[in-house]
Protein backbone atom coordinates (compact mmCIF):
# COMPACT_ATOMS: atom_id res chain seq x y z
CA UNK A 1 0.00 0.00 0.00
CA UNK A 2 2.91 2.77 0.65
CA UNK A 3 4.18 2.01 -2.43
CA UNK A 4 0.62 2.43 -4.46
CA UNK A 5 0.35 5.45 -2.19
CA UNK A 6 3.52 6.89 -3.62
CA UNK A 7 4.16 6.27 -6.76
CA UNK A 8 0.97 7.37 -7.50
CA UNK A 9 1.88 10.51 -9.38
CA UNK A 10 3.90 8.04 -11.91
CA UNK A 11 0.43 6.03 -12.50
CA UNK A 12 -1.24 9.33 -13.73
CA UNK A 13 2.19 10.69 -15.93
CA UNK A 14 1.30 6.48 -17.44
CA UNK A 15 -1.92 7.70 -18.35
CA UNK A 16 -1.29 10.46 -19.72
CA UNK A 17 1.14 9.27 -22.12
CA UNK A 18 -1.33 6.05 -23.02
CA UNK A 19 -4.13 8.42 -23.32
CA UNK A 20 -2.02 10.56 -25.81
CA UNK A 21 -1.26 7.75 -27.51
CA UNK A 22 -4.24 5.94 -28.18
CA UNK A 23 -6.66 8.91 -27.97
CA UNK A 24 -4.69 12.01 -28.76
CA UNK A 25 -4.24 15.33 -27.60
CA UNK A 26 -7.41 17.20 -27.45
CA UNK A 27 -8.16 14.19 -24.83
CA UNK A 28 -4.93 14.41 -22.83
CA UNK A 29 -5.42 18.35 -22.33
CA UNK A 30 -8.92 17.28 -21.04
CA UNK A 31 -7.19 15.02 -18.43
CA UNK A 32 -4.65 17.80 -17.63
CA UNK A 33 -7.22 19.64 -16.58
CA UNK A 34 -9.43 17.71 -14.53
CA UNK A 35 -6.13 16.76 -12.75
CA UNK A 36 -4.99 20.20 -12.09
CA UNK A 37 -8.95 20.77 -11.42
CA UNK A 38 -9.09 17.89 -8.87
CA UNK A 39 -5.95 19.09 -7.34
CA UNK A 40 -6.75 22.82 -6.98
CA UNK A 41 -9.92 21.86 -5.36
CA UNK A 42 -8.65 19.42 -2.91
CA UNK A 43 -6.24 21.92 -1.78
CA UNK A 44 -9.36 24.73 -1.58
CA UNK A 45 -11.34 22.14 0.57
CA UNK A 46 -8.93 21.41 3.12
CA UNK A 47 -8.78 24.53 4.69
CA UNK A 48 -12.65 24.74 4.85
CA UNK A 49 -12.48 21.31 6.25
CA UNK A 50 -10.05 21.82 8.37
CA UNK A 51 -9.98 18.62 9.76
CA UNK A 52 -6.59 17.30 11.58
CA UNK A 53 -4.71 14.45 9.91
CA UNK A 54 -4.72 11.05 11.85
CA UNK A 55 -1.73 11.28 14.25
CA UNK A 56 -1.98 7.68 16.11
CA UNK A 57 -0.33 5.66 13.21
CA UNK A 58 1.37 6.98 10.67
CA UNK A 59 3.95 5.10 8.10
CA UNK A 60 4.83 8.45 6.61
CA UNK A 61 5.96 11.23 7.75
CA UNK A 62 5.65 13.76 5.13
CA UNK A 63 2.27 14.06 5.01
CA UNK A 64 1.47 17.65 6.62
CA UNK A 65 -1.79 19.71 6.44
CA UNK A 66 -5.62 19.23 7.43
CA UNK A 67 -6.90 15.97 5.60
CA UNK A 68 -10.37 15.95 4.33
CA UNK A 69 -10.78 15.71 1.32
CA UNK A 70 -8.32 13.42 0.48
CA UNK A 71 -6.68 14.63 -2.78
CA UNK A 72 -5.40 10.96 -3.81
CA UNK A 73 -8.83 9.49 -3.24
CA UNK A 74 -10.32 12.44 -5.31
CA UNK A 75 -7.76 12.80 -8.39
CA UNK A 76 -8.17 8.74 -8.45
CA UNK A 77 -11.73 8.99 -8.49
CA UNK A 78 -12.02 11.95 -11.15
CA UNK A 79 -9.69 10.06 -13.63
CA UNK A 80 -11.70 6.62 -13.00
CA UNK A 81 -14.98 8.75 -14.23
CA UNK A 82 -13.31 10.22 -16.66
CA UNK A 83 -11.30 7.35 -18.34
CA UNK A 84 -14.27 4.86 -17.51
CA UNK A 85 -16.14 5.47 -21.12
CA UNK A 86 -12.40 5.29 -22.93
CA UNK A 87 -11.42 2.24 -20.94
CA UNK A 88 -13.01 -0.71 -23.14
CA UNK A 89 -11.84 -3.51 -21.49
CA UNK A 90 -10.14 -2.02 -19.05
CA UNK A 91 -12.83 -0.29 -17.02
CA UNK A 92 -13.02 -2.64 -14.01
CA UNK A 93 -8.99 -1.83 -14.36
CA UNK A 94 -9.61 1.83 -14.12
CA UNK A 95 -11.73 1.51 -10.69
CA UNK A 96 -9.59 -1.21 -9.32
CA UNK A 97 -6.79 1.70 -9.38
CA UNK A 98 -8.94 4.35 -8.01
CA UNK A 99 -10.11 1.97 -4.64
CA UNK A 100 -6.77 0.67 -4.47
CA UNK A 101 -5.49 4.38 -4.46
CA UNK A 102 -8.13 5.82 -2.23
CA UNK A 103 -7.38 2.40 0.49
CA UNK A 104 -3.50 3.25 0.21
CA UNK A 105 -4.25 6.50 2.18
CA UNK A 106 -6.28 4.84 5.27
CA UNK A 107 -3.85 1.72 5.20
CA UNK A 108 -0.38 4.37 5.64
CA UNK A 109 -2.08 6.44 8.40
CA UNK A 110 -2.63 9.31 6.99
CA UNK A 111 -6.36 9.80 6.08
CA UNK A 112 -9.45 8.84 7.67
CA UNK A 113 -11.93 6.79 5.85
CA UNK A 114 -14.32 9.73 5.83
CA UNK A 115 -11.88 11.48 4.52
CA UNK A 116 -11.37 9.12 1.65
CA UNK A 117 -14.71 8.79 1.06
CA UNK A 118 -15.83 12.66 0.72
CA UNK A 119 -12.50 12.77 -1.60
CA UNK A 120 -13.72 9.96 -3.84
CA UNK A 121 -17.63 11.32 -3.93
CA UNK A 122 -16.08 14.55 -4.65
CA UNK A 123 -13.50 13.28 -7.57
CA UNK A 124 -16.63 11.49 -9.38
CA UNK A 125 -19.04 14.52 -9.34
CA UNK A 126 -15.90 16.62 -10.99
CA UNK A 127 -15.16 13.99 -13.25
CA UNK A 128 -18.63 13.57 -14.32
CA UNK A 129 -18.21 17.42 -14.83
CA UNK A 130 -15.37 16.95 -17.08
CA UNK A 131 -17.61 14.21 -19.21
CA UNK A 132 -20.36 16.79 -19.80
CA UNK A 133 -17.59 20.08 -20.65
CA UNK A 134 -16.45 17.67 -23.20
CA UNK A 135 -19.75 16.80 -24.68
CA UNK A 136 -20.31 20.49 -24.54
CA UNK A 137 -17.37 20.93 -26.41
CA UNK A 138 -18.07 18.41 -28.83
CA UNK A 139 -21.56 19.75 -29.52
CA UNK A 140 -20.52 22.85 -29.94
CA UNK A 141 -18.06 22.08 -32.78
CA UNK A 142 -14.93 23.02 -30.48
CA UNK A 143 -13.68 19.42 -30.06
CA UNK A 144 -12.77 16.83 -32.77
CA UNK A 145 -15.74 14.06 -33.17
CA UNK A 146 -19.25 14.68 -32.97
CA UNK A 147 -21.71 13.76 -29.94
CA UNK A 148 -23.58 11.23 -32.25
CA UNK A 149 -20.31 9.40 -33.62
CA UNK A 150 -19.39 9.25 -29.28
CA UNK A 151 -23.22 8.37 -28.93
CA UNK A 152 -23.02 5.46 -31.51
CA UNK A 153 -19.75 3.92 -30.57
CA UNK A 154 -21.03 3.81 -26.74
CA UNK A 155 -23.93 1.99 -27.97
CA UNK A 156 -22.27 -0.04 -30.60
CA UNK A 157 -20.24 -1.70 -27.27
CA UNK A 158 -23.34 -2.28 -25.96
CA UNK A 159 -26.07 -3.68 -28.60
CA UNK A 160 -23.47 -6.32 -29.53
CA UNK A 161 -24.42 -10.10 -28.63
CA UNK A 162 -22.39 -11.79 -26.42
CA UNK A 163 -20.17 -14.47 -28.34
CA UNK A 164 -19.99 -17.74 -26.95
CA UNK A 165 -16.69 -19.87 -27.46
Amino acid sequence: MLFVSLQFDYFLFLILATLFYYRGRQETILFLALLASSWALAMALKPAFAVPRPEAIRFVACATGYSMPSGHSLMSFASATFLHPRAGKFKLLVWAFAFTVSLSRIFIGVHFPSDVFVGAIIGCILGFFWLYVEKMLIKSGLFGGSVESMEESESEVFDQPLQQP
